[in-house]
């Protein structure tokens, strides 16, 4: 028996993402941890996790985003946000290129945050 999923307006599409596969996908500007330097990575979101690498195939890092800590950079036309895992210390600083790419991102995140089956009770607001 096949799964259908229901999309925003309440319609069924067998093309719609199912919750294991991936929800968001592209290019970010992410800030290293050691030199704090701009690097284009890849990054995409399945399972409640945030993959990231130099291209799609290397993309295996992850950030959990069960529980993270989400907030946008302040300042003058940043489109900058900060992920901190639960239970961490490092925050990772990530950036898009366009208001409605960081507004993409932003909703996908909450969105996967929202999806998994280890949800926390934070709640999550997109701005």
């Amino acid at each position: 028996m096949a799964l259908e999923s229901a999309t925003s307006n309440g319609t069924t599409d067998e093309n719609h993402p199912k919750e294991s596969d991936e929800r968001k996908k592209g290019w970010l500007f992410k800030k290293t941890h050691y030199t704090k330097r701009w690097k284009m990575m890849w990054f995409h979101i399945r399972d409640g996790q945030l993959f990231y690498g130099f291209n799609e195939k290397s993309a295996e890092k992850a950030i959990n985003l069960v529980g993270a800590k989400v907030e946008l950079l302040e300042g003058d036309g940043t489109l900058g946000w900060t992920v901190t895992p639960k239970h961490s210390k490092r925050s990772f600083i990530l950036q898009a290129s366009s208001a409605e790419e960081q507004q993409a991102w932003m909703t996908a995140i909450c969105e996967a945050q929202l999806s998994s089956e280890q949800h926390s009770s934070n709640a999550c607001v997109v701005q």
